[in-house]
């Protein structure tokens, strides 16, 4: 994302404001205090004309996500009048593609609000008190296109100004725990003779169980040592506790690796689950696992 989206960050200037922008991306924004002359300063810098799009109100770990069609009047109402349930903030931060209502792609409402939900989901899961709601938007397929490229462009700010460590996994791929994973196995009838953090036997194999790590190029799993030699002689299976629960035989992994890979200290497999199928790929070698889906 890095090389797609690139960051630049100015430095709190003397009304304590903190630009920052996308370099190879749309959004625009500005962290300023709770004063109306900071409000004032981004006013005129925007001609004193409207601008839509995104806004944060910090209060600690407590935040409230909002959006507005004019953005500078909105915040205007929460420093003069603020809601009981944010009544301290101290912060704002104001993100938009830094265009006016008549050109900005968030004066579609729907573009607005369908971010806003993302923003507000995204802040629980890294654990923020969140005050805000949200709803379901229904969208057609260019605000769909439009508000996925938001998502991401927003994923990768909001990490750029350490406010986020960690991004949403897509419905369905949320890691299942060892002991759901395991509740799960015994209710299928499987035969758990063996059951430890990060392997097990299980009806008679040798499995080992990895979540995997989220990357660029889909769930990463690392063979090293052990797991690499098990991989290599093609005995047991690997286990991957998401989206259906993966019980995949080692030697059908070994159709995507050649022999003189596992020479390397590490191999690195990526998962990708799809709309329609799971792929497992190795360097540009791919193949369809979706038949080892244990759970649709």
């Amino acid at each position: 994302m890095e090389d797609r989206f690139g960051y630049q960050q100015d430095i709190k200037n003397g009304d304590e404001i903190i630009r920052a922008r996308t370099t190879g991306g749309h959004l625009r924004s500005w962290d300023i205090p709770r004063s109306l002359k900071a409000l004032e300063v981004v006013k005129k810098e925007w001609g004193n004309l409207e601008y839509p799009g995104i806004y944060i109100l910090f209060d600690g770990k407590k935040v409230y996500v909002g959006e507005a069609k004019d953005i500078c009047n909105r915040l205007k109402t929460h420093m003069t009048t603020p809601e009981d349930k944010i009544k301290d903030w101290d912060r704002a931060l104001i993100i938009n593609d830094g265009r006016t209502a008549t050109q900005s792609d968030f004066n579609d409402s729907v573009v607005r609000k369908a971010i806003e939900l993302h923003l507000i989901n995204l802040f629980k899961a890294n654990k923020y008190n969140v005050k805000a709601q949200g709803e379901l938007q229904k969208h057609n397929p260019q605000q769909k296109s439009m508000i996925q490229a938001f998502r991401e462009e927003f994923d990768f700010f909001l990490m750029k100004k350490n406010l986020i460590t960690k991004l949403i996994e897509k419905p369905g791929q949320e890691e299942i725990l060892r002991d759901d994973l395991k509740k799960i196995l015994e209710k299928k009838g499987w035969i758990l003779n063996e059951w430890r953090a990060d392997k097990a036997i299980v009806n008679g194999e040798k499995v080992f169980i990895r979540p995997g790590s989220k990357k660029q190029k889909g769930w990463q799993i690392t063979f090293r040592d052990k797991f690499k030699a098990s991989l290599q002689s093609g005995e047991g299976f690997l286990l991957i506790p998401r989206d259906g629960i993966l019980f995949i035989p080692f030697n059908e992994i070994q159709k995507v690796i050649p022999d003189t890979k596992y020479k390397q200290p590490t191999i690195d497999i990526f998962i990708n689950f799809k709309e329609e199928n799971v792929e497992l790929s190795y360097s540009t070698n791919t193949i369809d696992i979706t038949q080892f889906r244990l759970m649709k």
